[in-house]
């Protein structure tokens, strides 16, 4: 019988206990076999010394330490420290095979990361800066929550467990498409369908009918209400997809909405204090990372001028920039 995932990572977590305190040579030939008997060992093996990587080591093995000198403890000498050590390096490896369950299952970024995903069934899911989602898959259906930010699902087919995300109240469910579900803010929920057909509705006391979201369109979502599908562009629907390659699409937002954009993805902030400045709206498209690059194209279009403090990229009006 074919062992499962779980089987073989708490395998990989004994293992890495074992290399850690340095293998014996029969050791390290029974790790070879084991290797080389699943290609899936392998991985499992990385993961967990992942993992390990980031656990307080010293103190795990003081923790052992201490209790083999306990004083209730020492006429058991011979004994009682070895199944202490080993009571605590099951602890160790069971930490581990629990962490490793939960990275499987549980993705975030970071700020101005972008992470793309490969998911056991075969779909793709490219994360934006600063989101998190979940992933939890049974016999009927395909779950994933987006719990923060945006992500662009590329879904495998599967006609008998429809893939299902869930943003708030908001659900779309689709079979075999391509779509943008964001939830940056939890005024409103946006759905934008690249390729194929999503059916959105909302969670609430009372039945809502499903709106049923075609490729190039939009649906926004607000905790009271659904709007109609809007139709999108091409450059539109290109623009609003940029992020997945590292890309701000700006054509049309004004420069506050780009400046906040831009804030997203970077620790260094653009800070635009007129109004009147701010209301101006922009063309371009920038590198998600390169705020400077937007606030020195935004000067010059503007007759303005850039002020750096510290971290922060002060955008003025007035032809001259300062430091």
């Amino acid at each position: 019988m074919r062992e499962n995932a779980e089987t073989i990572d708490a395998a990989a977590a004994q293992w890495v206990i074992r290399i850690d305190r340095r293998l014996t040579e029969s050791e390290r030939a029974a790790l070879e076999e084991w290797l080389g008997a699943d290609p899936r060992r392998v991985g499992a093996l990385a993961r967990a010394q992942a993992g390990w990587v980031y656990m307080d080591r010293a103190q795990v093995y003081r923790a052992a330490g201490e209790l083999r000198e306990s004083r209730t403890a020492r006429r058991w000498r011979m004994a009682i420290p070895w199944a202490s050590a080993a009571a605590v390096l099951v602890a160790v490896a069971t930490a581990l095979w629990a962490w490793q369950g939960y990275s499987r299952t549980h993705f975030a970024t970071a700020r101005g990361e972008i992470r793309k995903l490969n998911l056991e069934d075969g779909t793709r899911v490219t994360l934006d800066t600063l989101s998190r989602l979940s992933v939890r898959y049974g016999s009927a259906t395909r779950l994933v929550s987006l719990e923060a930010g945006e992500a662009l699902f590329e879904v495998a087919k599967d006609a008998g467990r429809p893939f299902i995300v869930q943003a708030g109240n908001v659900r779309v469910r689709a079979v075999g498409t391509a779509f943008v579900v964001d939830r940056r803010s939890d005024a409103s929920v946006d759905v934008i369908v690249t390729h194929g057909t999503v059916d959105v509705w909302r969670e609430a006391s009372s039945p809502e009918p499903a709106v049923r979201v075609d490729a190039h369109k939009r649906l926004v979502t607000t905790p009271v209400q659904a709007a109609q599908p809007a139709e999108l562009t091409a450059a539109q629907l290109a623009g609003a997809v940029a992020w997945e390659n590292g890309v701000i699409d700006l054509n049309g937002r004004t420069i506050q909405e780009a400046a906040a954009e831009f804030n997203r993805y970077n620790a260094r902030t653009i800070v635009i204090r007129d109004p009147a400045l701010g209301s101006q709206t922009v063309v371009g498209q920038f590198q998600t990372t390169d705020p400077v690059a937007f606030v020195t194209a935004a000067a010059a279009m503007l007759d303005a001028r850039v002020r750096t403090d510290g971290d922060r990229l002060i955008l003025e009006s007035g032809p001259t920039a300062q430091k």
